[in-house]
């Protein structure tokens, strides 16, 4: 790396002693170089020693094969995948775990993503070309484009769609040190945010010795730092050249070493051990790369042990030194990765429970990688002992930021490592739901009054700190409109507070208020979490909340406009409303004088609202009979002709309110159909809206119309969300999801908001998740199980072998 502080390219030297040519780089305080993802598989141990075939970083266990790939998820045709060169194969899919290894999500166009990489040379296009007559479909310019070495880097840039460098680099058995060389001085020129540098060695028979592939994710150290990425090792210094006419293959390494430790600035004893890569050839390239490879993990294990002892800045570096044909030599040193700034655990105001979403290409695949992560978390915690497990937000942060967005998708939602584990192999798997490619339709749905309990989203105010100032924000606007502490209503402490608050609820005023406070507090949660709603619609005082969210009118005129409305409400006589299982047909000849329909919610759902008295006889009478009827626990007699004497007096009111056009489309409770943009700013909307009838059925009607949407409730229960789900062809071709417990639910409420969160991004939604991790120190990357890939075999033509 270079002398320069500020990060620049690497300055290449020349040796005078010997005249030889070379090219190095050192590390400063700007400019080091990180190691924060690794792939390999290999054939065989590095040495030839008897043992099994092994893997490494997010590689799936599988060692390296020659026929075996995945041609699916790549996007390549089987015919294609036949002439293609299972070096290309091979370096695709370890390419494709190595970033996961380091939780970089190729789709993320926000980094330049540059791939330095070479093989080896292989007899692949002669064996095609000999056996044309077997490849009728084939021509030569196909040949070329499959096997040539020149497009190794390219294939997999393209493939993964990454923007940045792609350059193929062929050293013989240093081509992984020199790729790697090249990657860390794009890095310190500014190429690119990160590198990708590795090898592949594929000679043909399935993990035949020789056979290897290593790929390593590069990042400058302070911007590794900054991110919380996992860091396996740093890169200290690397050189490269040529040995000389007069010089042996020992004093050529022992010069390269010398100017790799002079530039890192380190003394000769700093390097706790040396590899010379050695193998078959000059060509052969997995020997180097597997030396490599395992001096990254050497380092990884000493860091994590804690065998680096105090002083791990000066001791424990390991080098790699290999040469290729020609006297090619090259070398690099590598030292051990900064302790984490940050524990990486949630502090008190942030979530203690976490969402872990996984997704993959085909069902299969989809069942494999919750097997996976199962197990990873299982086997974590069996090795560390009770506690000291895989940090759970660190897990939730990689599978959120660092895993790519397939379109078969689950989730969970745990506590600790121990609880995923269980969620994930238990066996209960929920039904997994398929992305349908684009982003659906959230329609966000509000509920009325009526869902209110003591307790409701306090789970919520108490774990998250952004919805608890937006509450109290909220809270304090009360008050100054209508004298009521509604943190004491939503939050009481102790058994006496909780006795005020349940009496609080039960006055109709302070009820509706907290319920309109609370769905507009809920809706800018899911707004900061990503989730833009297409349209909004509310049920009777839902509607309120919705119009509100919709910009209809500020905050404070909304809270003004409940008071306003409950007070004209509460002023006429006595009234009550009851819910009753019947359809319109069947229930008109029933009602007595006065009494009407509120509400049409479903076929046979409606509700009735009238004088008390004319009411509460109703529901007595006939639920003596056996008709399913109930009287509801809300205040006064809305949406009925008891409301016509007040509705003067509101219409006055609403004079002063400042309405505006809606930024969100609206879908009118009292029409069931798309508001009138027009129509909606006018006080005589919002009065007809307290008269007239909630026609939900017709709301539902509307919502099916809107293909593939999703209907998010946004409340506290699951009263909309069950009435959606008695709509049979809604239900079958919309997801519906509640944010908060019935309250008769045990499940806590953080839980339940982030189920919500899991269920829209399952259904293709965009979920911004930092939003997730803003309490607390900042979560990081760890590793994870790599995606399990469903390989095909695509040998040779038959024949051709």
């Amino acid at each position: 790396m270079t002398e320069s502080q500020t990060g620049g390219a690497a300055v290449p030297g020349t040796d005078t002693a010997s005249g030889s040519a070379q090219d190095a780089t050192r590390p400063d305080t700007d400019s080091v170089i990180a190691v924060i993802g690794v792939a390999a598989r290999f054939g065989e141990r590095p040495d030839g020693a008897p043992g099994p075939r092994w893997t490494a970083g997010a590689a799936d266990g599988r060692p390296v094969d020659a026929h075996a790939f995945d041609h699916r998820f790549f996007g390549v045709s089987p015919r294609e995948a036949v002439v293609l060169d299972p070096q290309q194969r091979v370096l695709l899919e370890c390419a494709y775990h190595a970033l996961e290894d380091a939780g970089a999500d190729p789709a993320d166009k926000e980094a330049v993503i540059g791939v330095y990489a070479g093989g080896s040379t292989t007899g692949h296009a002669a064996l095609l070309r000999r056996h044309a007559d077997l490849l009728p479909h084939v021509d030569d310019r196909q040949v070329r484009a499959a096997t040539g070495a020149d497009f190794l880097a390219s294939r997999v840039a393209y493939k993964l769609g990454l923007n940045g460098p792609a350059v193929s680099t062929q050293a013989g058995a240093a081509t992984v040190v020199v790729a790697l060389h090249t990657a860390v001085q794009a890095l310190l020129g500014g190429e690119c945010d990160v590198a990708l540098a590795g090898s592949v060695a594929v000679p043909g028979a399935p993990g035949a010795p020789g056979a290897g592939c290593a790929v390593l994710v590069l990042k400058p150290l302070a911007a590794a730092v900054e991110d919380g990425d996992r860091i396996h090792a740093v890169v200290a210094g690397t050189a490269l050249g040529t040995r000389g006419a007069l010089e042996s293959t020992e004093d050529c390494a022992a010069r390269l070493a010398s100017v790799s430790l002079r530039l890192a600035g380190l003394a000769p004893d700093a390097v706790a051990a040396v590899r010379a890569a050695g193998g078959h050839d000059v060509t052969d390239t997995a020997p180097a790369a597997a030396a490599l490879v395992e001096a990254l993990l050497g380092l990884g294990e000493q860091a994590r042990t804690g065998a680096l002892g105090p002083a791990a800045a000066d001791q424990g570096f390991a080098a790699v030194d290999v040469a290729g044909p020609f006297g090619v030599h090259a070398h690099v040193l590598l030292g051990p990765g900064p302790a984490p700034l940050g524990s990486g655990v949630a502090e008190p105001d942030s979530l203690s429970w976490q969402l872990l979403p996984f997704s993959a290409r085909t069902p299969d695949a989809l069942a494999a990688v919750r097997a996976g992560l199962g197990l990873h978390f299982e086997q974590d915690g069996e090795v560390r002992g009770p506690g000291l497990g895989v940090e759970l937000r660190d897990a939730a942060w990689t599978l959120q930021s660092g895993r790519g967005a397939h379109p078969y998708r689950d989730f969970v939602v745990a506590q600790d490592a121990a609880e995923a584990a269980e969620a994930l192999t238990s066996g209960n798997a929920r039904t997994e739901r398929r992305s349908s490619g684009g982003t659906p339709q959230v329609v966000f749905t509000f509920p009325g009054h009526g869902g209110q309990h003591l307790g409701m989203a306090r789970g919520l105010l108490r774990a998250d700190a952004r919805f608890r100032r937006d509450l109290r924000e909220c809270a304090e606007r009360v008050r100054g409109e209508a004298d009521v502490d509604l943190l004491a209503v939503l939050d009481p402490e102790g058994p006496e507070a909780e006795g005020a608050a349940q009496l609080a609820l039960e006055n109709g005023a302070v009820a509706q208020l907290a319920v309109f406070v609370l769905e507009f507090c809920l809706a800018r949660a899911y707004q900061r979490h990503g989730v833009r709603p297409a349209a909004v619609v509310g049920h009777s005082l839902g509607a309120y909340a919705a119009a509100c969210v919709a910009g209809v009118f500020s905050f404070a005129d909304g809270v003004r406009m409940v008071v306003r409305r409950i007070e004209l409400l509460l002023s006429l006589a006595p009234g009550a409303m009851a819910a009753v299982r019947l359809s319109e047909a069947e229930l008109l000849p029933l009602l007595p004088h006065g009494v009407g329909i509120a509400a049409f919610s479903g076929p046979e759902q409606m509700t009735v609202s009238g004088p008390r008295d004319a009411v509460t006889a109703f529901v007595e009478e006939h639920a003596a009979k056996g008709l399913e009827t109930r009287l509801l626990e809300i205040p006064g007699a809305g949406h009925s002709s008891l409301v016509d004497p007040v509705v003067d007096a509101y219409a006055d009111f609403l004079s002063s309110v400042t309405f505006r056009a809606p930024v969100i489309p609206v879908i009118s409770d009292t029409t069931g159909t798309w508001a009138d943009p027009e129509e909606i700013v006018t006080p005589g909307y919002w009065c007809r809206h307290m008269r007239h009838a909630v026609r939900y059925h017709d709301v539902l009607e509307t919502l099916h119309a809107l293909k593939g949407s999703v209907l998010l409730e946004v409340g506290p229960g699951a009263t909309l969300t069950s009435l959606a789900r008695r709509h049979a062809e809604l239900r079958a071709e919309h997801l519906t999801v509640q944010s908060l417990p019935h309250p008769k639910d045990p499940a806590p409420d953080v839980k339940v908001l982030l189920s919500a969160l899991g269920a829209l991004w399952t259904a293709g939604v965009e979920v911004r998740w930092p939003a997730l991790h803003e309490g607390g120190s900042a979560p990081r990357r760890t590793g994870l199980p790599g995606y399990p890939f469903e390989r095909t075999s695509f040998p040779p033509p038959p024949g051709a072998q």
